[in-house]
């Protein structure tokens, strides 16, 4: 199937063959064709209603449904969805009665939105202040979707259709079809396709039969691997220390193949997970990796099912796209990706649902569905994951969906780490040094200031460029510096040789010339921390994430049951008190703290109920924690 005929699909290479290989009637193809053909002449000024009333409805007959045009939605302020579509007409006069209510959508087969041919479905019209109508249409039918009670959503401009799946959270692109350039070039397999896909029996057979048998097989194939993963693991924590063996290799989880997470995991559609897979078409799709390594890697499955609109919109004050879209979130525990990708995914439909703060205001990176993530990725969300092979998945899952890696995404492990606070708890950082020179607790506050005015200044003005590359310069020696201290500071909890006056010196040093530190970096102790720092993924939030400096996080998820198949378990209870300790130190006062909890979540909520410094509410799915207001 060429690969300029779908885009974005979630079917496997596998069903797509399959799906595309049933018969359908002789005369659909010849009928559908037409239908393109004689539109031809008219598409360049063609308005929605030209689009509906000579390709769209007569296609729908094609497909096998019986339709009402303009249904009522339930909510006067929404745009109506275009098309009802029914299995039979019986089922069409039965729902007549319930006109304009939600029942009335309980017994459609499906909905159908359009749009005027050639429309972009993935951006909203630019130049003015968007009305719902005038929004990304897909986050127009998926809005459609959440509130009426039917499976299924089409989105069509005539030439491109999309199909979008109702599931049990949220809406899901199953696949979209470029439907004219294949049929007016006289291919068959895309036209079989589209038919089977779209028609009636699509929705009602082909592809939940198609869905079904991907799952069988895809748990099939898993579970053989699951097995041979965890001996491959439980063998090598036999002999070597797992952690410095993750950071050289992976393919020891692949002892039958050579096919690692490095190498995307999931490469083209022919490729296998195993050996043994050959020869058979692939049933794995590339978009689902993150779940997949999440299946294969923790000894615990990530629990994804949390609601973030209840999280973020609950007593909130975000009225507006601005409001939200400037949030900053931190995931402690990203995995694989499944949590980032549901973020990713359910802040992009969010904020579809506010408006701008002012009326006439437009941004158009945020009405193009790719530029929206986008910037959600590189703006928005944080993420620290203790794992290299699950760091690797993680960045080619997103770059596999959204085309992106994420850029604040890092490696380490996010409880084993200190602050520039802790640095200042530690020694008497008002002592000065000599008469010129500044003390820890000036340098420090030097520090914070130097990254907010680095912040402040343009990419843009050649003046704000200058400053910004001298700024950059500084930063980076002291941030090599203080990292150093902070290592230092933490290995001590790990090797007790390594005596505070050292440590002070270090400290008290900051501003030397740089020959004073290449000396000092070349000490038996120094060399020592740092393999411990190395080995044990110390993670100092706020040089990881100079915005600490200065502000915190308005959302931290964490995930206190998820542990890997290399990793020995730790307790819930003593997990989730972990996270809560570092997560809360870098929380904003008026933000939350998830915790995403499959099981024993009672008896947690019950514990954290007793706390004196922070509310806690149950959510789905998690427990969602605040802080106390101060009096």
């Amino acid at each position: 199937m060429h690969p300029s005929i779908l885009r974005n699909t979630l079917l496997s290479p596998s069903s797509i063959e399959k799906i595309s290989s049933e018969p359908i009637g002789n005369d659909i193809l010849p009928a559908l064709t037409e239908l393109l053909a004689n539109f031809q002449d008219i598409k360049k000024f063609a308005s929605e209603i030209h689009t509906e009333i000579h390709l769209v409805k007569p296609m729908l007959k094609l497909l096998g449904y019986t339709y009402e045009s303009k249904p009522k939605f339930f909510e006067d302020h929404v745009k109506d969805p275009d098309v009802a579509l029914f299995a039979s007409e019986d089922d069409r006069v039965n729902s007549s009665s319930l006109w304009g209510t939600a029942d009335y959508y309980n017994n459609t087969a499906g909905i159908l939105m359009l749009k005027r041919y050639g429309r972009n479905l993935h951006e909203g019209i630019t130049g003015f202040y968007l009305q719902f109508e005038n929004r990304i249409p897909m986050y127009q039918l998926m809005y459609l979707l959440r509130k009426a009670n039917t499976p299924w959503g089409i989105l069509t401009n005539g030439r491109y259709w999309m199909l979008i799946k109702k599931p049990g959270h949220f809406e899901e692109k199953l696949i979209e079809i470029d439907l004219e350039r294949p049929l007016l070039a006289g291919e068959e397999e895309p036209g079989r396709l589209f038919y089977n896909i779209f028609s009636l029996n699509g929705l009602r057979n082909a592809i939940p039969n198609a869905l079904e048998e991907e799952r069988e097989a895809l748990i099939a194939l898993l579970m053989d691997k699951k097995k041979s993963i965890l001996k491959a693991t439980t063998d090598l924590k036999k002999k070597v220390d797992i952690y410095p063996e993750l950071r050289r290799s992976y393919k020891f989880f692949f002892p039958n193949d050579n096919l690692t997470v490095t190498d995307s995991y999931l490469k083209d559609r022919g490729a296998q997970i195993g050996a043994g897979y050959n020869t058979s078409p692939a049933i794995v799709n590339e978009n689902d990796t993150s779940d997949i390594c999440s299946y294969l890697f923790t000894r615990t499955a990530a629990n994804a099912g949390f609601d973030l609109e209840e999280i973020i919109l609950h007593k909130s004050k975000l009225r507006t796209k601005e409001d939200l879209l400037s949030l900053r979130i931190l995931d402690m525990t990203p995995g694989p990706g499944n949590v980032t990708i549901q973020l990713l995914e359910d802040m992009a439909y969010l904020s579809f649902l506010q408006p701008y703060r002012e009326k006439n205001t437009f941004v158009s990176e945020w009405e193009d569905e790719a530029s929206l993530k986008k910037y959600i990725l590189n703006r928005m969300l944080y993420g620290v994951e203790r794992s290299h092979i699950c760091y690797d998945a993680l960045q080619n899952s997103l770059k596999k969906r959204f085309g992106t890696r994420a850029r604040h995404y890092r490696l380490g492990n996010p409880l084993i780490g200190v602050s520039l606070k802790d640095i200042e708890r530690m020694f008497d950082v008002t002592k000065q040094m000599s008469l010129f020179g500044k003390t820890p607790k000036e340098m420090i506050l030097d520090f914070r200031e130097m990254y907010r005015v680095y912040f402040s200044l343009s990419k843009k003005i050649r003046e704000d460029v200058k400053i910004r590359d001298e700024i950059e310069v500084k930063l980076k020696t002291y941030g090599e510096r203080m990292k150093d201290v902070m290592d230092v500071i933490t290995a001590t909890f790990f090797a007790k040789d390594i005596d505070s006056k050292k440590i002070q010196d270090m400290v008290f040093g900051i501003e030397a010339d740089e020959s004073h530190w290449t000396t000092l970096r070349g000490k038996d102790w120094f060399i020592e921390a740092k393999d411990i720092a190395a080995r044990n993924g110390f993670f100092h939030m706020e040089l990881e994430f100079p915005v600490l400096l200065n502000s915190g996080f308005d959302l931290i998820f964490a995930q206190p049951a998820v542990n890997y198949n290399w990793e020995d378990t730790i307790p819930v209870g003593e997990a989730t008190k972990a996270y809560i300790k570092k997560g809360m130190a870098f929380l904003k006062q008026e933000g939350r703290l998830i915790l995403l909890l499959e099981s024993n979540k009672d008896n947690l909520l019950l514990q954290l109920q007793k706390s004196t410094k922070f509310d806690v509410r149950p959510g789905r799915g998690s427990l969602i924690l605040s802080k106390k207001k101060v009096p």
